[in-house]
């Protein structure tokens, strides 16, 4: 069996979803690697491992997610060649106050039961939700989030119970307001939120298209030891030195690469280019 990017030659790549992942995932892969083309698995559920708006909760990882995404798709498409993504997003730890998308995609080839992996994280994200008590509070928090551009969710409160009403996928003012006002007369007030579907949510869409990105790039990658593909990123190095004093800093100054079949390891730069970091943040010039 062929352990290079050969491996994936003429192959045609399932993508399990149901939001529409295949139009960045599926190109990014085929321009980077030698398979013969993609498509969505229709009976795919992938909902049912999780969903954003609560009526599914995720019970598993990211990872075991996806994992799980995959084999289903292969078992109801018959490919042999299935990626699955899953989306979390949460407040960026060293600015709490900014929230973060972290996209994991996961590829399964059948042929060997192997798991190929890939985190990703951005803070380019339209991401929120609030309690709402009027029109006027609902319509501020629409145009924070993009909205029609971006879908919306509302329900009567924060924590959604079957038999609750709760509509997804609001992309027009009139029937926002409907919903809204309706809720309000019962409620008192609503509860609204970004629609997380990638479908739903063009600027997570861009954010899953560049995962993709870079996991073909990892995945055309060859290790220099074995040339088995997915010769990637496994860990930080810091030690940037100051640009006033040379000491190390914490700052990142490159990555090693590892080889997930023979484990060579090779450390590279950082891609950006810096050679050093601002006095400032140098713990012996700044302390």
């Amino acid at each position: 069996m062929a352990h290079g990017p050969e491996r994936f030659t003429g192959r045609i790549l399932g993508v399990a979803t149901l939001h529409g992942k295949e139009e960045v995932i599926g190109p990014a892969l085929c321009g980077r690697l030698p398979i013969a083309g993609y498509r969505a698995i229709n009976g795919a559920d992938t909902d049912r491992f999780g969903a954003f708006s609560g009526e599914v909760k995720r019970v598993l990882d990211p990872i075991e997610a996806c994992k799980a995404k995959a084999r289903h798709g292969a078992a109801v498409s018959g490919l042999d060649l299935v990626i699955a993504s899953e989306g979390s997003f949460f407040p960026y730890p060293p600015a709490p106050f900014m929230a973060c998308d972290e996209e994991v995609l996961v590829l399964f080839d059948v042929r060997e039961d192997r798991f190929f992996e890939h985190r990703h994280l951005s803070l380019h994200t339209v991401f929120g939700a609030e309690e709402c008590g009027s029109w006027q509070q609902v319509s501020a928090f629409a145009e924070r989030m993009k909205f029609p551009h971006h879908g919306l969710v509302v329900r009567a409160k924060e924590h959604w119970s079957a038999g609750e009403v709760m509509r997804k996928g609001i992309t027009g003012f009139d029937d926002l307001r409907d919903l809204v006002e309706r809720l309000i007369a019962q409620h008192g007030a609503c509860w609204v939120e970004t629609d997380m579907r990638a479908m739903m949510n063009p600027t997570r869409m861009s954010v899953i298209g560049e995962a993709a990105d870079r996991f073909a790039e990892e995945l055309a990658t060859t290790c220099p030891a074995c040339g088995a593909c997915w010769f990637r990123r496994t860990a930080e190095v810091a030690g940037l030195p100051c640009a006033l004093c040379g000491q190390p800093t914490n700052a990142i100054k490159g990555h090693w690469l590892t080889c997930h079949v023979c484990a060579h390891q090779r450390m590279i730069p950082r891609p950006d280019g810096r050679s050093a970091e601002d006095p400032r943040f140098c713990d012996h010039c700044n302390p």
